[in-house]
């Protein structure tokens, strides 16, 4: 069942300032902006909006493509699911149509156009891309820095029937044909402030480039009021769809593909470079009596002197204690220089996104939307 459309309103709607101040918890907004850095905040949002006036006023072209090109991206800095959305959307889409995803790759030792092959690593195409292509090894992944010539790349070799971008809302030398934004439940753009003060890559109003927009790690018993209230803050347009999605969290498996799956209360160690590992704590900590955190920046390429200090903590702690970890950093983990012993250690656990209210209409909406491109 799809979203109500927003109302179009001149000034602010007084059932849901009233709403918000009898649920303070609708939207959490307890999150750091430093204000003490605002300055430099407005600097760079100015250099944002002059970019983005550039492109809007097409003094600077942007370029469409005869294939549908779903972007799948957000405007605040990491942190609110861009993966498992895009595998939602691959999952959805491939084995009806010649699937590619294209990222750029953030964190790879590499430049240029590389089309994942069966010796691509975390370090060759990053750790993003390489959990993509290890969970769908029969779809195309490549990267490129420069989305354009991406595109065009995979189009002439690999002929794709639908393109997905991978964090790419920014690039706007690109014109998706299907552009959709992604909104932390936990940092709400709108309460956020521009960087380095607080998350923001650009204003909160270039949400208006969007298609639709998906509020992210909600929680799962988010009321149809608080959505609504959300969609009214959030939407700036009637065409705009908006739709809720909470993490879910999957059973675990080995990094080996082979160790038998541990006792479910188990002491864990929890290995993670990720932008938000708070969610994987609290997950761990509803069944493990002893849950251990060892974090990592994000993006973070595991060192052998990080692999030892690993090791070490692991040592410290009891025995049967395992490590648990996500897609994501066991990408870079494959890649790094661990012993076998310490490999039948570490066990992942995967996340997929799950919608609260909306998910047929979402997946409608975005395979009448590539069908429209083959008709």
């Amino acid at each position: 069942m799809p979203m109500p459309n927003p109302p179009v309103t001149n000034g602010p709607d007084m059932s849901i300032f009233a709403y918000l101040c009898n649920n303070p918890s609708v939207m959490k907004t307890s999150f750091r902006i430093y204000n003490v850095l605002r300055p430099l905040g407005w600097l760079y949002g100015l250099v944002s909006y002059i970019r983005n006036r550039i492109y809007d006023k097409g003094i600077i072209k942007s370029t469409a493509f005869p294939v549908p090109v779903i972007g799948i991206g957000n405007i605040t800095v990491g942190g609110t699911g861009k993966t498992p959305h895009t595998e939602y959307l691959v999952t959805m889409v491939k084995d009806t149509f010649r699937t590619a995803v294209l990222s750029r790759g953030y964190g790879r030792c590499t430049k240029g156009y590389i089309l994942a092959d069966g010796s691509a690593t975390s370090r060759i195409i990053g750790d993003e891309p390489m959990q993509i292509r290890n969970r769908f090894p029969d779809i195309d992944v490549a990267v490129c820095e420069d989305r354009v010539h991406g595109i065009n790349s995979l189009l002439e070799s690999r002929r794709p029937q639908v393109i997905i971008l991978d964090d790419a809302y920014q690039h706007r030398r690109v014109t998706p044909s299907l552009n959709i934004l992604l909104v932390n439940y936990n940092r709400f753009l709108l309460d956020d402030a521009m960087l380095p003060a607080g998350r923001l890559r650009e204003g909160a109003g270039n949400r208006s480039r969007a298609h639709m927009i998906i509020v992210t790690k909600c929680p799962c018993d988010l009321t149809q009021d608080a959505m609504d209230v959300i969609t009214s803050r959030l939407a700036v347009s009637q065409k705009q769809q908006v739709f809720f999605t909470t993490l879910e969290y999957c059973d675990i498996y080995p990094l080996d593909g082979k160790t038998q799956i541990p006792a479910a209360d188990c002491p864990v160690l929890a290995v993670t470079g990720i932008a938000d590992p708070a969610p994987l704590e609290a997950q761990l900590r509803k069944s493990h009596s002893e849950v251990q955190m060892l974090s990592f920046p994000d993006h973070h390429a595991f060192s052998k002197r990080d692999i030892r200090k690993i090791e070490n903590r692991l040592g410290s702690m009891p025995g049967g204690t395992v490590i648990i970890t996500t897609a994501k950093d066991a990408a870079r983990l494959q890649d790094a220089q661990i012993s076998e012993d310490l490999k039948k250690k570490i066990f992942i656990l995967p996340v997929k996104p799950s919608f609260i209210d909306g998910s047929q209409a979402f997946d409608s909406a975005v395979l009448s939307h590539i069908e429209s491109f083959h008709k």
